[in-house]
């Protein structure tokens, strides 16, 4: 009978695995201010070609405010398929905000937020 017990511990830390790896998730991003035309380019290359270990990322989206241009600028990808695009201008007054969405699997939060 001595068995069981150590099998409902391996039970138990599997599951708990599972829950933390496999889970698809999602979390958003929101700054204030704007963000350089260059700071932007380089963001949207790491998401597009992230680095293994980092997670999977199935679908972004974002409404970012950037530098010196009136309008929201609005980036969404899926899988490897992007598109930017902007929306409506900022109006008078507006807060400018910089917001992403990712939708994914295991990912490295720390590391996109940055």
């Amino acid at each position: 009978g001595g068995h069981s017990s150590a099998g409902h511990g391996h039970g138990r830390a599997a599951r708990g695995d599972n829950r933390h790896d496999t889970r698809v998730n999602s979390f958003s991003i929101v700054r204030e201010g704007e963000m350089s035309p260059r700071k932007l380019g380089m963001w949207m290359q790491t998401v597009c070609q992230l680095p293994p270990g980092h997670g999977t990322i199935f679908r972004i989206k974002a409404i970012l405010a950037v530098k010196g241009r009136p309008f929201k600028h609005v980036f969404h990808a899926v899988m490897d398929v992007a598109d930017e695009d902007v929306a409506g201008t900022w109006a008078e007054g507006e807060k400018r905000i910089c917001k992403i969405v990712f939708i994914g699997k295991a990912m490295d939060q720390a590391f996109l937020r940055k």
